[in-house]
């Protein structure tokens, strides 16, 4: 469309206005260009490099699963989240090799293995799936909202399409064997109210109002997430090589259990239940399935899908009390997330994240 021309919205579609003639804008859509010469973008690159780390670890941590399970409604879970894994690994590699990109290394048959004994119950599989699923389908859908490329913007399309249907099969199914881990119910308002006062906001030092369904399902869900990190720690635990990367382990299992009673108070406040603690689900195997490579870079990207669900809170949240609460549990977080860095550093484990040119370096 040239300068100067005006799309009319009571025109018919396919019309275009120019100076009061109409034209016909059929054509418009019909645009080709070859996606192979436009540059990618950082933020296409972040996304890409991140699926395929993520992806990558997945599917290493569900051949083990799958090899596990013996549920057949389990079954089916478990190997449809393992394909999923691997064609979206596959679909990553074709776009790294079309932009001529290394392929990144992430994780693979090496950190896993297949005849260590089980370490957590199915149960606790699929609610692990239905865990993550729930955040990669969050990530994809900013790479997706954040990319221009339209193969790439595809790919996450695609990306995201697989994942709600896994997340739906994977409810259908912990419904059906009554483990869902339902949210409470609260009373139905019997008309539309305003906030008049400020006295809404609270205090940092207690409540003036019940918390909101915005505050509560968002508490709800930092629990779902932590009960379910926690038995991952626990496991992680009982079976990971390096005392010191055990150690690690267990304060990150502390933590959880500190802010799970944090939680739960607040809620508990409010006569709501918090969720069940699943510790039981975790076997008394200490032969570990997974390199400590894997567990300790797991644990680590766990604790920032936790930061970004206290992010999230924090955008929704309006009781000063419970902010104040979110702000020094996140304070604790960084703490313990920068302690998993180090530890990857330290061993060499930690792949570089692709950065730009160091300009300083090359001019000097």
């Amino acid at each position: 469309m040239e300068k100067g021309q005006l799309i009319d919205s009571s025109m018919e579609s396919g019309e275009i206005i120019n100076n009061g003639e109409k034209y016909d804008n059929t054509q418009i859509s019909s645009i080709q260009h070859n996606v192979a010469d436009i540059p990618i973008t950082v933020a296409e690159i972040n996304h890409l490099w991140s699926a395929y780390i993520a992806e990558s670890m997945a599917e290493t941590f569900q051949k083990y699963m799958v090899a596990k399970c013996e549920d057949q409604d389990y079954y089916k879970i478990m190997l449809s989240s393992l394909n999923l894994s691997s064609q979206n690994l596959q679909s990553l590699r074709n776009i790294f090799n079309l932009l001529q990109y290394p392929t990144p290394e992430g994780f693979g048959d090496k950190d896993v293995n297949l005849d260590a004994p089980r370490l957590y119950d199915e149960t606790s599989g699929v609610r692990y799936i239905r865990m993550m699923q729930k955040f990669i389908i969050q990530n994809y859908a900013l790479a997706f909202s954040e990319s221009s490329r339209s193969d790439i913007r595809q790919l996450f399309a695609g990306f995201i399409e697989s994942s709600k249907d896994l997340i739906q099969r994977t409810d259908d199914v912990l419904l059906a064997k009554g483990v869902f881990p339902k949210t409470p119910y609260i009373v139905l308002p019997h008309e539309v109210e305003y906030v008049h006062d400020k006295d809404y906001y609270g205090s940092f030092f207690g409540a003036t109002r019940p918390l909101n369904a915005l505050e509560i399902s968002n508490i709800l869900a930092i629990l779902d997430f932590k009960v379910v990190v926690k038995i991952v720690k626990v496991g992680f635990a009982q079976v990971v090589k390096s005392d010191e990367i055990r150690r690690f382990f267990n304060n990150g299992a502390k933590l959880a259990v500190k802010h799970i009673n944090v939680l739960r108070e607040i809620l508990e406040e409010e006569g709501l239940p918090g969720p069940e603690i699943i510790d039981y689900r975790v076997t008394d195997s200490q032969e570990s399935p997974f390199s400590d490579r894997l567990m300790l870079f797991h644990t680590t990207t766990i604790v920032a899908y936790i930061l970004s669900a206290y992010g999230t809170g924090l955008s929704r949240i309006t009781r000063k009390d419970v902010i104040a609460t979110y702000m020094k549990l996140m304070t604790e977080i960084l703490a313990i997330a920068k302690s998993g860095s180090d530890l990857l550093i330290k061993n060499g484990w930690m792949e570089k994240v692709p950065e730009t040119a160091n300009r300083r370096k090359l001019t000097h």
